[in-house]
């Protein structure tokens, strides 16, 4: 009996260390899950027909805010005049949460993950949304290099929304482009030549092409003229899956 208890003993002791190791996570997690602000904490607006979330924080910088808004909504305008309807209609069911300054080096972004948003910490409600994670830097890359910063994001919400991650289209088109080279060595807005952004993977290959299919990206090809030269088989693919731009004429102006 001596000996079969001292064997009984470490196994006790490995047992209560798990148990401390799943209640310290179980806590990590509740901690991490309590980092984000309750959804209802947010101020619901309209704009544009798309509906916004409004973090306390980004509230009180009235200033600020007030110049994200104008910028939201010049680029939503924008889009409601070039999108077709059917895509549109789905466009508009994708909220926007406009944060204040979640992150220092970033503008905007969209959220595709459930395990990614509560491993960090993030409102799980952000599920392929839009966020505005910082009002500033929107305002500001939006006006030097990024007019269509809204849409990029929005075609990533489209992607995962509507079309699946793992569209065949999308999937060939970017191969294709990854083995021409196409987007090897292009120039970008400000003058400079480097590998293009829509190299990142299928995902950015779609949302940088949007750009330029629907108004202007910020590397080449920057128009869909330029698109459907450089990158015919990136261009009718788009084509397929957007539809041909319309020009409605903007809210407000004589017909």
């Amino acid at each position: 009996m001596g000996r079969r208890s001292n064997r009984l003993r470490p196994l006790g002791a490995l047992r209560k260390i798990a148990l401390l190791c799943g209640w310290l996570l179980t806590w990590a997690a509740s901690a991490a899950a309590a980092d984000f602000t309750p959804t209802e904490m947010y101020q619901p607006r309209e704009l544009c027909g798309f509906a916004l979330k409004v973090h306390p924080q980004a509230i009180e910088h009235p200033a600020e805010l007030a110049l994200c808004l104008d910028e939201l909504e010049s680029q939503l305008q924008n889009i409601r005049r070039v999108v077709p309807d059917r895509p549109l209609a789905k466009l508009e069911q994708v909220p926007i949460w406009i944060e204040w300054e979640v992150r220092p080096h970033g503008a905007a972004e969209v959220h595709v993950s459930a395990g990614w948003l509560r491993e960090n910490g993030y409102n799980p409600d952000k599920l392929y949304a839009v966020e505005i994670n910082n009002c500033r830097n929107f305002v500001e890359w939006s006006r030097r290099t990024q007019p269509w910063m809204v849409l990029h994001e929005l075609a990533h919400a489209y992607h995962h929304r509507v079309l699946g991650s793992r569209h065949r289209g999308l999937r060939t088109a970017f191969a294709e482009a990854d083995e021409q080279q196409l987007y090897e060595r292009v120039q970008h807005v400000d003058g400079r030549y480097e590998r293009a952004y829509a190299l990142t993977n299928v995902d950015e290959y779609f949302a940088e092409l949007t750009e330029a299919y629907f108004g202007r990206n910020d590397f080449f090809p920057f128009t869909a003229a330029e698109l459907q030269t450089h990158d015919p088989v990136g261009f009718l693919t788009l084509q397929g899956i957007w539809g041909p731009p319309v020009n409605r004429p903007e809210r407000g102006a004589s017909p």
